[in-house]
Parts: C-alpha cells; structure tokens; sequence
C-alpha cells in the first residue's frame, strides 16, 4: 500500500518552463529550502521534452530523498518509478489508471470545487485530493473557486490527506493553515520569487514542517 502520509506540508508543482537547466536549478533551489514533495507538470510542453525534464529532476529527488508526482502521465511515472501520479478532470479514469499503474503507487486526483467529486474520487481509490483555486492564480485563471467551508465538508467525508492549492502565498496562506489545511501546492508564489529556496523555507515554516531530511 502507498504510504500517504507523504502528502503533507509543502508541495511543490514546477512551473511550465522549456529551459530544463534553469527548471532544474529553481526545482534544485526548493530542496535545498527542505521541500520533499515534487509535482512535474507540464502542460505547454511535447513529450519528448517533458521526458527529458521528468528525468533530470527524478535524479534531483532522489538526491535529496524527495518524492516525485507526474502530472496527468501514468507512462512517464512508470518509467521513472516516480511516486505517483496526479490526474485531472479530463484525465484517465482512477480505476484505469490504477490498472496500469499499480497498488504501489500514489494516485492523487482534483477535485476542484466538487464535493460529489470528491465522494467519487474515494470510492474509485484514490490516494489523495486536491481542491482548489481557492484563490486567483493565473495558472489557471478560470479555475472555480473553493470556499473554506467546501474544505471542512469535503474533511468531513473523507479521511483522505486534502491538499489545497490556486493562488496560495505567504501572505494568504496562514489564513488557510489555521482552519486545518495541513498541505498546500505552490507555483507562481514560489518559483516567481526573487530567492525560491528561501522562500520554500518560509511556507515550510509556517507548515511547522521539520527541515531535516
């Protein structure tokens, strides 16, 4: 079985970036600052250069004893023996996946706003959810909205870690954390900061995460 206590804290999701060396000094930045939870994901990108990329920052987790996710490619993650994988709305089905992928890995799935999706997403076998934008992110600018009490119904239903995600800073964050989220996914506030590590180590700060690897 996966171990899914892994999905706690920070959890950091790479931004679409073509250039693979300086996608992987920012990735390489943020385990320096003590993150230990690695989405790739890369929605712009071919193929061939998401493989490449995938595979470069594989061997920096492993380095730095970080869990690596895939967004949306259950291939790719085989082919690594990545942790898991992410899926989306539009993306192959839970019990297809895990088909393919296996009891041993991590299948994470969003559930945007949708608390009859969330429902779905246990009974289907997932591993963990993600609701969200629960604040603007240009990531995703037509994201639905999630509500603080969306995230307390949807705690309530399932005993699945929960990680809240779209538009989450160091200025909005506390204000999610003191009403029980306990994991959050970052991008644009993170990698578009002027020192990413230093940055990593303040949202694990306010997670009370131990830096220790």
């Amino acid at each position: 079985m996966v171990d899914t206590t892994i999905i706690n804290g920070l959890y950091v999701i790479t931004p679409d970036e073509p250039d693979t060396n300086k996608l992987s000094a920012m990735v390489l930045a943020t385990l320096k600052g003590g993150a230990r939870l690695v989405q790739y994901r890369a929605k712009t990108l071919n193929k061939t250069q998401q493989f490449l990329q995938a595979e470069v920052i594989k061997e920096l987790c492993d380095r730095y004893n970080a869990y690596l996710i895939i967004n949306d490619n259950i291939q790719l993650c085989l082919h690594l023996d990545a942790f898991g994988v992410h899926l989306g709305e539009d993306d192959t089905m839970i019990e297809s996946a895990r088909k393919i992928i296996g009891p041993e890995k991590l299948i994470g799935v969003s559930c945007y706003n949708s608390l009859d999706r969330v429902a779905l997403a246990q009974d289907s076998g997932a591993d963990y959810l993600a609701l969200g934008a629960f604040f603007y992110t240009p990531t995703k600018p037509k994201a639905p909205k999630v509500s603080l009490n969306i995230f307390k119904q949807a705690r309530a239903q399932t005993q699945l870690p929960i990680v809240a995600i779209g538009g989450i800073t160091l200025e909005n964050a506390p204000s999610l954390i003191i009403e029980g989220v306990r994991t959050i996914a970052v991008i644009n506030s993170l990698f578009m900061s002027d020192n990413i590590e230093a940055t990593t180590r303040k949202f694990i700060n306010l997670l009370n995460i131990d830096e220790k690897s």
